[in-house]
């Protein structure tokens, strides 16, 4: 199965750039295994996650 790593508004907000994008490319790691029963539904949650963080790591910086 797969690791996801969740953060708050307020963490990623706080992220400096390099630690920020460094995450959403490990994100982007997926390799399908055996054990896995539905690898499409676990990908489009995999990007629903990522979309939320960068939608949430935009909204910050704008509001700085």
């Amino acid at each position: 199965m797969y690791k996801t790593k969740h953060w708050t508004p307020e963490q990623i907000s706080k992220m400096n750039e390099e630690s920020f994008l460094v995450e959403m490319l490990d994100m982007f790691q997926y390799s399908p295994s055996n054990a896995d029963s539905n690898p499409t539904e676990q990908m489009r949650q995999k990007l629903d996650a990522i979309e939320e963080a960068l939608k949430t790591r935009l909204d910050a910086k704008r509001n700085d």
